[in-house]
């Protein structure tokens, strides 16, 4: 399962009113969000988006930073509960752990690109 959108994403697209084209977009997302996720929405195609969830699915982020920067330090192979242990053992952001939450359940992750694909 790949995580295609990062809440940050969400949070910054969720109050759009719809239809509107990926410049529109881009005028109206926060200031305040990160620089990997103003990259990642400069990515869209040009077209007009009829829904949110039309977003997420064009950026196809395969993998934020942040989750990627966790996940580079943790041993593999590992399963959903290893990660979620790790992530919360070391108070990781909120984020992070509801992305390794909506991973599948009894899948063992060989690497990080099993998880961020």
């Amino acid at each position: 399962m790949a995580i295609f959108c990062n809440r940050e994403i969400i949070d910054a697209i969720k109050s759009i009113r719809f239809p509107k084209s990926k410049k529109d977009i881009l005028k109206l997302i926060d200031n305040n969000i990160s620089e990997a996720s103003v990259i990642a929405l400069n990515k869209l195609e040009n077209k007009i988006y009829q829904r949110n969830d039309e977003i997420c699915e064009n950026i196809k982020i395969v993998c934020d930073l942040e989750i990627r920067n966790v996940l580079m330090e943790m041993d593999f192979p590992v399963t959903k509960n290893d990660i979620l242990d790790y992530v919360r053992f070391r108070n990781h952001s909120d984020f992070v752990v509801s992305s390794i939450e909506a991973l599948p359940d009894k899948y063992k992750f060989e690497r990080i690109a099993d998880i961020c694909r």
